[in-house]
């Protein structure tokens, strides 16, 4: 279980544990938040009661962000990380083969497939083969499969699931930025403000009040 901390990863893994018990999750930090995000991760890991948790140190993504200076996009949203879901899942498929496991659960929503060309339906399915073609668990007969749960699901759909699965909101983390209170202005956070929004529910945490401003 690939768990960011955020409200979708958070869902798609309360979703997994109604089919099995048997999940192992990783949390992966790299570029944006660190300590809260990481916390976070560890957090709902530990309320969902998973096997085992990992934290994963991705140093490098930083000095290569400090390089990447894209021209605006009309398509790909300015959070765009470069290549970092194939750096993700090549990690998750690692763990994966170690423990003999059959599935990497991952949670992103349909909104994100619009916005981030590593979260479209047709990048998972390549992944997939990569992953049968290139592990030995591949050529031995193991399937490992990406799969995400929620990739027909909106932002707004996504968070009524997760009051549905009782998932512990408040321990999610779905701001950008390292800090005691989210921030409210990240792409992160006005996603999230805007999901509770659309569906009349107050989001248990609170942000920075002299920086939340109305979508």
């Amino acid at each position: 279980m690939l768990l960011s901390g955020g409200i979708d990863s958070a869902t798609a893994l309360y979703l997994t544990r109604q089919e099995t018990d048997d999940i192992f999750s990783m949390n992966m930090i790299y570029t944006q938040s660190y300590d809260s995000e990481a916390e976070a991760s560890k957090r709902i890991a530990a309320a969902a009661k998973v096997k085992e948790h990992l934290t994963i140190f991705l140093p490098f993504f930083k000095d290569i962000e400090r390089r990447y200076r894209p021209t605006p996009s009309q398509e790909i949203t300015p959070a765009y990380v470069p290549a970092r879901n194939l750096v993700f899942y090549g990690v998750a498929a690692a763990y994966a083969e170690t423990l003999n496991a059959n599935r990497i659960i991952f949670g992103s929503n349909a909104d994100d497939a619009k916005e981030l060309p590593d979260a479209q339906p047709s990048f998972t399915k390549l992944m997939n083969e990569l992953i049968t073609n290139g592990t030995r668990a591949g050529q031995e007969g193991l399937m490992i499969e990406i799969v995400n749960p929620l990739i027909n699901y909106t932002k707004s759909r996504v968070l009524k699931l997760a009051l549905e699965l009782k998932v512990p909101l408040e321990l999610t983390w779905s701001c950008y930025e390292d800090s005691p209170t989210p921030c409210g202005k990240c792409r992160g956070c006005k996603g999230r403000q805007k999901a509770f929004d659309q569906i009349g529910v107050q989001d248990p945490l609170s942000y920075r009040p002299t920086l939340r401003k109305p979508d």
